[in-house]
């Protein structure tokens, strides 16, 4: 069936008007590459959606993002919603009353509020976002759903959801700091489905601008451009909840060892303690789930590994048709993260003793050498003469303060003593991977009049902030 003329014209202006993408910024737009530099994955995979609904009180305008900003195209200020579907590749917009506005947008098309240069956010299915929505077809006629916004704007969104908004201003510029380097440092995560970060826990929360607050924006713009450096090189700010009195070596815990994550005492860590009872059926069939060979029925379970700081290296589980060992982080993966909180657990008795902090050493003014009169400490403003209790000096566990010295815990971990019968319980404390920031310790030492400098600098080894 031939189109109506009428619809014709419609179309072949909207593609002429196309061309207008590549030829001049938008009024009032900065061309500081701010705007567009991130791409965050609101929908995607299994969500992604075959239609959606935006909608803007201002009108729309379209443009194509670019390393210098936008280039403006289209305005659309008459119409304030627009249902987006795709079909056989193509992304297409329509109004009111089906009426068809565009009949491909294309991948890189970023649909913003006509009132973007105001900071007008746009909305995606009733949630506004700030920046613009751009729509990446997939082969079954649903599409990807992409926020394209500066990493300032993207933060703003990311704080409260990752640190709540009632926290210290400290352990929030923290937070932001963190946030930050983390974002700078994982770009193109999934790169495979067209953007940089998802809006999960997978990468970061983030909810946009429904979810901003005075206090967390402060946050953000207060640290703004800050990132953490290792030896001028910018890093990843990995932050968690809670570190049950001691953080992890990165490769205790993932695969490769950096040098700015060691683990590290940790005594401003709250208290956080959980339990989880498991009988070994459901643990046979978390196994299989996850693509771990099938052990058979279960007879026993032991923590068969444990690293410097007391946490579990790895698992050991015996079945009637062979043996599986989970190592690291992987223990969490298959049993569940929000089981198994932490990496530092026994099984049914009491937690495991921090490790002692033997023979602590200071860097004095000829290297490194034993904590005597004089020597150079980590303080609030960098190396310098101890002077009070609250000064950190580097042991052989990681740094600790100066006070603490003769109480870090003591005491090895006996080997543990295999589970049997038909099920196990779980004795653990903290929550989450434990590399990097404790979010906790950060409140507690934000609490205590820590600024956010001195709060990274305890948790990140040997970093530089700028």
């Amino acid at each position: 069936m031939k189109k109506p003329r009428a619809l014709k014209r419609m179309i072949l202006a909207v593609r002429l008007a196309a061309l207008a993408f590549f030829l001049a910024p938008a009024a009032g737009f900065a061309a500081d590459g701010t705007e567009a530099s991130l791409r965050i994955g609101l929908a995607y995979g299994a969500n992604a959606p075959s239609s959606c609904e935006i909608a803007s009180a201002s009108g729309f305008i379209l443009a194509v993002p670019t390393a210098d900003g936008f280039l403006a195209g289209m305005p659309l200020p008459a119409y304030t919603r627009l249902t987006v579907s795709a079909s056989g590749g193509r992304t297409m917009l329509h109004a009111d009353g089906g009426v068809l506005v565009s009949d491909d947008i294309g991948a890189e098309t970023c649909v913003l509020s006509h009132d973007y240069a105001s900071s007008a956010p746009i909305l995606y299915e009733g949630v506004p976002y700030r920046g613009g929505l751009s729509f990446r077809p997939n082969a079954n006629n649903t599409f990807n759903v992409i926020n394209r916004l500066g990493v300032e704007e993207y933060l703003y969104g990311v704080l409260n959801s990752e640190m709540g908004y009632k926290n210290p201003p400290e352990a929030l510029k923290a937070q932001a700091v963190a946030a930050r380097s983390y974002t700078m440092c994982n770009l193109n995560t999934h790169a495979d489905d067209g953007f940089d970060l998802c809006a999960g826990a997978h990468c970061q929360v983030y909810k946009g601008y429904a979810d901003e607050y005075a206090e967390t924006c402060a946050a953000v713009d207060g640290t703004a451009g800050l990132l953490l450096y290792h030896s001028g090189v910018p890093v990843s700010g990995n932050y968690f909840k809670n570190s049950g009195g001691h953080t992890q070596n990165a490769e205790d815990v993932w695969t490769a060892a950096e040098a700015y994550l060691r683990g590290v005492p940790d005594a401003y860590s709250p208290p956080y303690t959980w339990g989880w009872q498991l009988s070994f059926r459901e643990l046979r069939a978390l196994l299989t789930a996850a693509g771990e060979e099938d052990p058979g029925e279960v007879a026993a379970v032991f923590v068969s590994e444990r690293n410097a700081s007391g946490n579990v290296n790895a698992v050991t589980i015996i079945g009637g048709k062979g043996t599986v060992v989970l190592e690291k982080n992987r223990i969490r993966t298959v049993l569940g993260a929000s089981n198994v909180k932490s990496l530092r657990f026994t099984f049914g008795g009491a937690l495991p003793a921090l490790p002692q902090t033997p023979a602590i050493r200071a860097v004095g003014a000829d290297g490194a050498g034993p904590l005597a009169s004089g020597a150079y400490v980590l303080s609030a403003d960098g190396f310098g003469v101890l002077e009070t209790e609250d000064a950190f000096i580097e042991g052989a566990s990681g740094r600790v303060r100066a006070s603490e010295r003769a109480d870090a815990a003591g005491g090895g971990q006996a080997k543990d003593e295999p589970v049997t019968g038909d099920s196990v319980t779980f004795t653990g404390s903290g929550y989450g991977h434990g590399v990097g920031l404790p979010q906790d310790s950060a409140i507690e030492m934000a609490n205590r009049g820590y600024d956010f400098r001195r709060i990274l600098m305890q948790y990140f080894t040997d970093i530089q902030i700028g």
